[in-house]
């Protein structure tokens, strides 16, 4: 029976560490996938909120100084152009706590993957999302 007692103690010494881990690493998101759709969609799945991605992606694109761009709530849609590129970001709720965040750019009706790719990129750093 005091065998039992060390390991009880080192139990209940190690049970709110653990939970203190788990607290702070749920706090932050993180990639889930990543891909290109058809028609040069380019679309990255988190685990975060949908309300902070879409009120993060409208800070970026202002941040990026696009100038004006149009916004809709349902579906959360931002609509602008950046290099010369008409660009489309959406934000569509996927689960609790899981967004899809997509990225659509195009010039003259031709696909601009590296526009799209860098508001992406420069959205999921703003996040803090590791990729």
């Amino acid at each position: 029976m005091h065998k039992l007692v060390p390991v009880a103690l080192a139990a209940l010494l190690c049970a709110p560490t653990t939970s203190c881990i788990l607290a702070v690493g749920a706090g932050a998101g993180y990639l889930v996938s990543q891909e290109v759709l058809p028609n040069d969609v380019l679309q990255a799945q988190v685990q975060l909120d949908v309300d902070t991605v879409w009120s993060q992606a409208q800070a970026t694109l202002r941040d990026m100084k696009v100038g004006d761009f149009e916004t809709t709530d349902f579906p959360r849609r931002i609509e602008t152009t950046v290099d010369r590129c008409d660009v489309e970001v959406v934000v569509e709720a996927y689960d609790l706590n899981r967004t899809i965040l997509k990225v659509r750019a195009e010039r003259f009706t031709t696909s601009r993957e590296e526009t799209a790719r860098k508001i992406l990129n420069r959205i999921l750093d703003d996040l803090g999302v590791d990729y």
